[in-house]
């Protein structure tokens, strides 16, 4: 939060305070650009089949289907010379399964397969193609299982950030002694709040009244300001912590020293 002393008088005191946006936006997009890549790239199914089911057909095809677009190759089994894996680069963890035919090699991209996998699968083509006598070879991989959830929940947590920032975009704090009261404004993209308490019943104005509410995540720590009321209840400043702990200690003081807390 960014603090700003709009108006100070003996018996008045107006405060602004802004949302550091930048971390919000920033997660926020790249949650949002991290699923949709996610989803667009690994989110696909592939599928390669030979057959020897009729001596005019023998043929082997390649289909990748993603949201995006779909792909299909086919090659005369007699054009195909076998399987392997692609030493001179990577994919991922291990190396990349490429069918060999006779124009040239082309990667089967399985996302899921790890080192173990792939060599198995090069296996059971090799096996295959010798093998004349097996009528029908299938390998099949369906990534949406996984990528659609993840990336969806990606996208669903950068949108959260997001309309967070919109939804609390400025704070206007108002304390009244004229009219013993205290006035939270809450001004959004899609809404505004405003809060009202006499500034009597802020915990009688003792040390107690403005304190700093902490709260502990995974990784990090955000907090907010919360107004005690003698009726055992609290008023929250922002609608969320949304406060580093130095604009929390800021924004406490500037309170507390109009306040004449003790």
């Amino acid at each position: 939060m960014r603090l700003k002393i709009l108006e100070q008088t003996p018996t008045l005191l107006k405060l602004q305070l802004k949302p550091a946006a930048i971390l919000y936006w920033l997660f926020g997009g790249l949650f949002v650009a991290g699923g949709v890549l996610l989803i667009t790239t690994l989110a696909k199914t592939t599928t390669f089949t030979c057959n020897r089911l009729e001596s005019t057909q023998q043929s082997c095809q390649l289909i990748t289907k993603s949201i995006l677009k779909s792909q299909v190759k086919t090659w005369n089994l007699k054009e195909v010379i076998g399987a392997k894996l692609d030493t001179s680069t990577t994919a991922g963890n291990s190396y990349p399964l490429v069918l060999v035919t006779r124009d040239g090699s082309i990667p089967i991209d399985l996302v899921n397969a790890d080192s173990t996998h792939k060599e198995s699968k090069t296996r059971q083509i090799n096996a295959f193609l010798k093998n004349s006598q097996e009528p029908k070879l299938t390998i099949y991989e369906d990534t949406r299982f996984w990528t659609y959830p993840l990336g969806l929940f990606l996208i669903a947590s950068g949108a959260v950030c997001i309309i967070y920032m919109l939804m609390n975009n400025i704070i206007i704090c108002i304390f009244d002694k004229t009219l013993d009261k205290a006035t939270i404004k809450r001004e959004g993209w899609f809404a505004k709040e405003v809060v009202e308490a006499k500034l009597s019943e802020i915990s009688g104005l003792n040390i107690d009244a403005v304190a700093i509410d902490t709260v502990t995540g995974t990784s990090s720590t955000s907090y907010n300001i919360v107004f005690n009321l003698v009726s055992d209840k609290n008023i929250y400043l922002a609608a969320g912590p949304m406060f580093t702990a130095k604009s929390a200690e800021q924004t406490v003081d500037a309170i507390a020293s109009f306040l004449k807390l003790d």
